[in-house]
């Protein structure tokens, strides 16, 4: 049937497969251009005209124009990018952000590595919806809305089409940022075989894929197949075969503030972690915590230069991952008005990451859930006046050497050894180093049938299903119940052995640990406190769909064109750790089982509206309604819509605009999430309260000295502080004005101030995002003068606010907003925060609690801009030698505006300008062609960026000049079967140094870049084959 050989509709995405056909090389994306006029009489224009179908719309349409700015990559661009993760290609785009899961950023990660997330404008990879073939893919990152893009095979890839602004109305929540759709190449005929294999500069970071392509019609045409099979191969980038990322470096010294990346050489400072494989020994109470190293039956003074340790000798920056795909699509016309479609997709992705053996302290292993220790914690134990607390092994454990102990006795006179502990600060390589290993399983499947019943009808009816499951076990956690077992030992009288002192894990074949010196721990040790601990997570997806089209009603500028449908979706996620994860009783923080559903049932539709046609300055103008009304398990009832006008003035000028209400329902994460245990780094706003002789609340002179609190008391009152309506609200605080009462005053002992802990959970009551955009555009493609014809503009605003933005409340905003106001333990800031009521440490913060909820609002404003020109050499010189042909196309976008309010009444916080939301940032594409060799050039330009606009943070001031990141490709077709290829990606092995290795400059750990942002592999060299037949 005539009709549906145009491919699925809601597959047939516009993309200017037109232009891009025209040309000889495609360009990796251009501006939409206009429709070209014809001469042929309109009757017969009208018949050969092929419908499609253009990303943000359902709608037919006669030729490739949107009323959304449309950013396409090409088949063409895909090639020569070299590049074996679709994800890669997308993130170079002007337009995208930040990612949060890639394989350079991912190697910290405690789950998610070697995944690849695209995020729109920096508002978020849930606020990118991600389409393949016009429908859902299936998230990669169980709970979210992410999409793994990595498990998409470029080789399938025919076109990626990006949008900008609210789309929620064709394609339902999520679209606030816009759409990114990506189409296969369902139409292929023939066999293709590609190879390519890549290595790094530094000889690591290997990569090769191999990847075949087959596809026919059978049955006479009814039919048509089309099969891909893919194998790629990401290898390791080890940061000790780096250079100056194989040692640990101080932020602070590492960074610069002239925007001359030169001016760091000299500047960098080696710093390594006191967690050492030795272990250091604490000496509490007395000492004050003084520190030594116990190696070789030996006493050392503990210093960082001789025992600090090199994390970064064990980290990878980049996560080696194997990925095996298989895709099918299949179609068949049933009848001449009715067509059968599906899609089969299985990816299997596995690998593994590592990072530097488990550090443990004696804080966190002897700490229960009342913030202090196992032992007796917290008491004036020397008679000082002060209350001290102990975190440590009893000093009645036989493990620990003499030497050691007695400089704890010495520390402490007066005490016995069963009031006194030892501390401890150690790595411990004897288990293993930590990672995690991954299999990662992502299965999709299509059905559905098209057709047109009458003239002027089409319908589509498919089920969509897709599953992602994310199997992982990490290696190198300890078992922490095991070990306070297996360091309170004893003597056997019977045998003189040393062993456990607990009779029941004596049972359990626990083995007595010596944690002192370097190796001392056995490899039976070892074992009996290695903790194994695993992931069970999926995401699965059911989408049921059905829509009609059709143009039922004629006006004088032509008929109105129509969409009516409806969907129902349902979406399930678990994330299940091991027992012993889930119970908080290994090294690392207590994470619960994460399971949820909901389920959404949508009414949607869509106008077109010709208001004038074949007028003077108005060939066009036509009105596009879309509306969306849908009713969620877990929010209700939603809606969405958009409203906009094409103007097309004349053949070579169009204007379009848009209006749109997005929304974003909350994901299984942010409804479900049960209480997770974090320690967060906070100051306490009452920290140095007191009371006036006469009952006014105050401040100290000192308001907090963890080394010598009762100094704080001694200070004096801060004149300047008598009524401090802070201080009146602490007060207010029962807790804290009980410490006062008791004390005098509030001060803050060490483990006061480092014992805070709490739990991030997620909020069932939480309502959907809102997101209203604007989106005005021009579209230029002059016709007057031959030379300009082959130009394509367009020129692009958006406007793009989110109200009722879902996070959570920084810990510290909580503090400061309960206490900056009037107390009220019932508000959402104070509810948050739990003192503890009684004991030594009453009035202390025992935990600060941090729940999901809608109370951000973020806006993003800028240009787009597209540009292509296509040169012919041989218009301009006569010869009869063909010169070739140039393409060049160049990609814009300004921020004009990027800013965060966290909390109703805060400042916003300003991202125009940082590192990964660059002011300007432009991609520039140069393909020459000339008989069979191609030759591509390739530009990424990330303008000048800022670390922060933070003026309290230490990284203010520091700022990157614009950075250009350059690749080139050549190819040479041999015949119409056979070509090969060659490039060098980031040619001039390009490096932006930003910050030290710890992270605190917002980077990956391990990195002293931004892989998200930066290209931090070097230069790259690859090459490979394609035969087709």
């Amino acid at each position: 049937m005539t009709a549906l050989k145009r491919g699925l509709l809601s597959s047939s995405v516009c993309a200017g497969a037109a232009f891009a056909a025209a040309m000889t090389i495609a360009p990796l994306v251009r501006a939409q251009d206009l429709p070209e006029q014809q001469d042929q009489p309109q009757e017969e224009q009208q018949s050969e005209v092929e419908e499609i179908v253009v990303t943000g719309s359902r709608i037919p349409r006669p030729n490739q124009t949107s009323p959304t700015a449309v950013q396409v990559v090409t088949t063409q661009y895909i090639e020569q990018t070299g590049s074996i993760n679709t994800g890669d290609i997308v993130r170079t785009l002007p337009g995208t952000g930040v990612s949060s899961i890639t394989p350079t950023n991912s190697g910290f990660a405690t789950n998610g590595n070697a995944i690849t997330t695209v995020d729109l404008r920096n508002l978020g990879e849930d606020r990118t919806l991600t389409l393949v073939n016009g429908r859902r893919f299936v998230p990669g990152v169980v709970g979210t809305q992410a999409v793994d893009y990595s498990t998409i095979p470029t080789g399938l890839v025919d076109r990626i089409d990006v949008i900008t602004g609210g789309a929620s109305a064709v394609y339902g929540s999520d679209a606030l940022a816009g759409v990114v759709n990506i189409l296969t190449r369902n139409d292929f005929e023939g066999f293709q075989l590609n190879g390519q294999y890549g290595i790094s500069d530094r000889g690591d970071g290997v990569q090769w894929k191999v990847a075949a392509l087959a596809g026919s019609q059978f049955q006479d045409g009814r039919g048509h197949a089309v099969i891909n099979l893919g194998y790629d191969h990401v290898g390791p980038i080890r940061a000790r075969s780096r250079g100056d990322e194989g040692m640990a470096i101080d932020a602070v010294n590492a960074v610069t503030r002239t925007g001359d990346p030169d001016d760091l050489k000299g500047q960098i400072t080696g710093v390594f972690s006191s967690f050492i494989p030795e272990g250091r020994f604490l000496i509490p109470i007395g000492s004050e915590n003084a520190t030594g190293v116990f190696n070789d039956g030996q006493v050392f003074p503990y210093s960082n230069a001789a025992f600090g340790f090199n994390r970064q000798e064990f980290r990878l920056l980049q996560v080696p991952s194997n990925r095996i795909s298989t895709w099918g699509e299949f179609a068949y016309d049933i009848t001449d008005n009715m067509r059968f479609f599906s899609e089969l997709a299985y990816i299997h992705t596995n690998g593994d990451s590592q990072i530097e053996p488990t550090p443990l302290g004696s804080d966190q292993v002897y700490f229960n859930d009342q913030g202090f220790g196992a032992l007796p914690s917290c008491e004036d134990f020397d008679g000082d006046g002060d209350t001290e607390c102990r975190f440590g092994i009893p000093l009645t454990s036989a493990s620990i050497p003499e030497q050691v102990k007695q400089l704890v006795r010495d520390a402490n006179p007066g005490l016995t050894d069963a009031d006194l502990v030892v501390g401890f600060a150690r790595r411990t390589p004897e288990v293993g180093n930590r990672g995690n290993e991954f299999n990662r399983d992502t299965f999709r499947m299509v059905f559905g049938v098209e057709g047109d019943p009458v003239e002027n009808i089409h319908y589509e009816v498919s089920m969509n299903y897709g599953r992602t499951d994310d199997d992982q076990t990490s290696t190198g956690d300890i078992n922490t119940d095991r070990l306070r077992a297996a360091l309170d030992t004893v003597v056997d009288p019977a045998t003189g052995n040393i062993v456990c002192a607990d009779v029941n894990f004596r049972a359990q074949g626990c083995v007595p640990i010596n944690i002192f010196g370097l190796n001392s721990i056995t490899p039976a040790g070892a074992a009996f406190i290695r903790a194994q601990t695993s992931r069970d997570a999926a995401i699965e997806e059911w989408v049921i769909n059905g829509f009609v089209t059709g143009h039922s009603w004629e006006l004088p500028a032509g008929a109105v064109e129509w969409v009516a449908g409806s969907e129902y979706r349902q979406e399930k996620s678990r994330d299940i750790p091991d027992p012993l994860t889930q119970a908080g009783a290994t090294s690392g923080n207590a994470t619960p089982a994460t399971v949820g559903e909901f389920n959404v049932y949508e009414f949607f539709g869509e106008l077109r509206i010709p208001l004038l046609a074949d007028m003077a300055w108005a060939q066009s103008l036509d009105l596009n309604l879309a509306g969306r009304w849908s009713e969620y398990s877990t929010v209700g009832w939603t809606q969405a819509y958009a409203a906009s006008l094409e103007w097309q003035a004349t053949d070579w000028a169009k204007l379009r605009g848009q209006y749109s209400k997005a929304v974003r329902a909350p994901n299984i994460s942010e409804l479900f999430q049960p209480a997770q245990q974090d320690f967060p780094s906070v100051v306490d706003p009452c920290a140095g309260v007191t009371v006036t002789g006469g009952g006014q609340a105050a401040f100290f002179n000192e308001r907090q000295n963890i080394d010598d609190p009762a100094s704080v008391l001694a200070s004096g009152i801060d004149a300047s502080t008598i009524g401090d309506p802070i201080a009146q609200a602490c007060l207010s605080d029962p807790t804290v004005a009980a410490r006062v009462a008791r004390n005098g005053g509030f001060s803050q002992t060490q483990f006061e101030v480092q014992g805070v802990s709490g739990f991030d959970t997620g909020n069932p009551d939480l309502s959907a995002e809102t997101g209203k955009s604007w989106t005005f555009g021009v579209l230029f493609n002059p016709k007057f003068y031959d030379w300009l014809s082959p130009l394509s503009v367009s020129i692009d605003y958006y406007d793009i606010k989110i109200d009722d933005r879902i996070q959570a409340i920084d810990e510290q905003e909580l503090l400061n907003n309960c206490y900056g106001q009037a107390f009220d333990p019932s508000n959402i800031f104070c509810s948050s925060i739990v003192r503890f009521n009684t004991g030594p440490t009453l009035g202390a913060l025992q935990f600060v609690n941090q729940k999901q909820n809608n109370v951000a609002e973020t806006t993003a404003k800028g240009i787009d801009v597209q540009a292509s020109y296509t040169f012919q050499f041989n218009d301009y010189f006569e010869s009869s030698t063909d010169w070739g042909s140039l393409v060049a196309s160049w990609n814009y976008t300004w921020v004009d505006e990027l800013e965060t309010v966290p909390l109703a009444g805060d400042q916003p916080i300003d991202l125009k300008g940082t590192i990964g939301a660059p002011e300007n940032a432009w991609l520039l594409n140069l393909v020459y062609s000339r008989d069979q060799l191609t030759v591509a050039w390739t530009t990424q330009y990330i303008g000048k960026s800022k670390i922060t606009n933070n003026s309290d943070d230490i990284f203010f001031g520091a700022e990157i000049g614009g950075r250009a990141f350059s690749d080139i490709q050549a190819r040479y077709d041999f015949n119409d079967q056979s070509t090969m290829f060659v490039g060098i990606n980031n040619i001039f092995d390009e490096f932006v140094r930003v910050g030290g290795t710890d992270g605190s400059a917002g980077q990956a750990t391990g990195w002293t870049t931004f892989p998200d942002v930066y290209d931090g592999v070097g230069r790259f060299y690859y090459a490979g084959v394609k035969l087709q037949y």
